[in-house]
This record gives structure tokens, C-alpha cells and sequence, in this order.
């Protein structure tokens, strides 16, 4: 599957996402993961995977919990700067985790048992988004979320500082989550990424290295991205194309899942373990 291309946003279709989950559980209990697994443990390659969450509210948040202890026993949980700088397990599968847009949820339903389970992990913030309240709150979910579900709300400015002084990194996501791969105006693009990340630079006191590409398209026909992402002094930045890292892997095109915090465990499982590369696999070959 390649998000460029797909018109992916944040609401997945119900039907989708049933088929996408047979055929990622089917490959895990046919041992497809197991045996790729193995292979790179046998050959001593390190690999990693990083995980997207957006919003976790409430009622979900024993569901988050049991994932967090599920990628704690079975994978070696590293940061982005663990995985940029090659220290990784060769032995287990590394997981990144990480978080966008900007939820107030963070604050009461995932900081607490993070720190708890000792883990790390990256929020990329679209600063634009942070401190709205009323109908500016929702206008932004609407147009530029794209997103018609109740949430938990932004962020305030406090709490973004709050979550930064609790030790978990902030990375950039254009001030107000555009559609990067639809802008023609240089400018307007430069704005958008280095205004956003000077903002939450000066909120947090901390630098921001890290970019994530709203919806996960990464591509742009008239525009060189990476110039511009190399311009405002980030190391890297992320997609929302599944699939491992390693070695290899540009810094700038960093894959990731796109993982929800009520997904039922055995997807979540079969996912994490790496599934979802044969079932994009398979998608591939069917194509040809």
C-alpha cells in the first residue's frame, strides 16, 4: 500500500481495514513473520519498525495499555534517535513509537502509562492546533484533520510544555496538518514547515528534529521536500508507508505503521510482528 497515492486520511473505511486485517492474520498464523524474523536474526540484521498512534481517549486506554506491554515483551522499544544512530537489538524487533497531531489525551491517557512502563516515544505536533477551543477547534478537525470524529481535544500551549519537561521528544507536522504533496507554492510550503517548527521550539525549549508528514504523503512533483526539511534542520522524517527500517533506509522516508490505540490485539500483534509487509507484498504481486 502507498499512502501517496491512496487519498488516506484518518477516518479508514470499516470494509478496508477488515479485509487489510484477514489477510495480515492469515499471513501470521501461516508463519510468514516468524520465518522472515528468524532469517534476519540468523543473518544479524537489526530492524526496526515505528508505530503511528493519533488520539487515545478514555474508554481506550486499557486497550493502549495491553499494546505498550505487548511491544515492552516482545520487541526492544528505541527511540528515532536510537534508530538513526544504529543502536538496535539484533535479537528482537525494534519499535519506535510514536503520536501526531497534537490530543490533549496525551496528557491524561498516555504520559501516565509511559512513564509508568518506562517507554519512549515522539509527538509531532501541528502547532496550529495548539491552544484552539470551540468552533475553532472543530473547524480545524474538519478542514484540516479531516476528521469529522470526536476527539479529546488540543493540546494547550502549558501542556505541550508539560509533556516536552517530561522528557518525550516533539517533532514537527506543518502548522496547520496541510496536504504537503498539494502545494505548489514554495514559499508557502518553507512557512509551513519552518514556522511550525520554530513555534514549538519556542513553546518547548527543546530542539525539533523530527518530521512527520501529515496524512503520510511524502512526495511532491514540483518541490524538492527534503531541501526544504534539510533546510530547517531536521535529521528525518516519517511516512505513513508500512515496512521496516534498516541500514538502508533514507532518514528522510522513514516507514511507519499506522496503528489504533482500540485495534484488537491479534491485528495489532500480527502487525507489529510485521505482517502487513506481506499482505503490501501481495497487493504488489496481484497488481502485476
Amino acid at each position: 500500500m502507498n499512502f501517496q497515492d491512496s487519498g488516506h486520511t484518518h477516518d479508514i473505511g470499516k470494509t478496508s481495514l477488515r479485509r487489510q486485517d484477514l489477510l495480515c492474520l492469515s499471513l501470521y498464523y501461516l508463519g510468514f513473520s516468524r520465518i522472515r524474523n528468524l532469517v534476519f536474526r540468523m543473518r544479524r540484521i537489526p530492524v526496526a519498525r515505528i508505530l503511528a498512534f493519533h488520539d487515545v481517549s478514555q474508554d481506550q486506554v486499557r486497550s493502549f495499555r495491553k499494546k505498550l506491554e505487548t511491544m515492552k515483551a516482545t520487541g526492544n522499544i528505541v527511540s528515532l534517535d536510537d534508530i538513526l544512530a544504529g543502536r538496535m537489538s539484533r535479537k528482537k524487533i525494534n519499535v519506535a513509537i510514536t503520536f501526531d497531531d497534537g490530543y490533549r489525551g496525551w496528557i491524561d491517557n498516555v504520559i501516565p502509562i509511559l512513564r509508568e512502563l518506562g517507554v519512549t516515544a515522539t509527538f509531532f505536533v501541528s502547532s496550529g492546533f495548539v491552544g484552539l477551543r470551540g468552533e475553532e477547534e472543530r473547524d480545524f478537525l474538519r478542514t484540516h484533520l479531516r476528521s469529522n470524529q470526536k476527539t479529546t481535544g488540543c493540546l494547550t500551549t502549558e501542556e505541550l510544555r508539560k509533556l516536552s519537561k517530561e522528557g518525550f521528544s516533539v517533532g514537527g507536522h506543518t502548522c496547520n496538518h496541510v496536504n504537503i504533496a498539494a502545494v505548489g507554492d514554495i514559499n508557502e510550503l518553507r512557512r509551513e514547515i519552518k514556522n511550525d517548527k520554530m513555534e514549538l521550539e519556542k513553546i518547548t525549549g527543546t530542539k525539533v528534529e523530527y518530521f512527520a508528514y501529515p496524512f503520510g504523503f511524502y512526495r511532491n512533483e514540483r518541490i524538492d521536500l527534503v531541501q526544504i526539511l534539510r533546510e530547517s534542520g531536521y535529521r528525518g522524517a516519517l511516512t505513513l508507508v508500512p515496512g521496516i527500517i534498516n541500514a538502508c533506509t533514507d532518514s528522510y522516508c522513514l516507514n511507519r505503521d499506522l496503528i489504533s490505540a482500540s485495534m484488537p490485539m491479534p491485528v495489532f500483534k500480527a502487525r507489529l510482528l510485521g505482517n502487513q509487509d506481506g499482505v503490501i507484498f501481495l497487493r504488489r504481486m496481484l497488481r502485476l
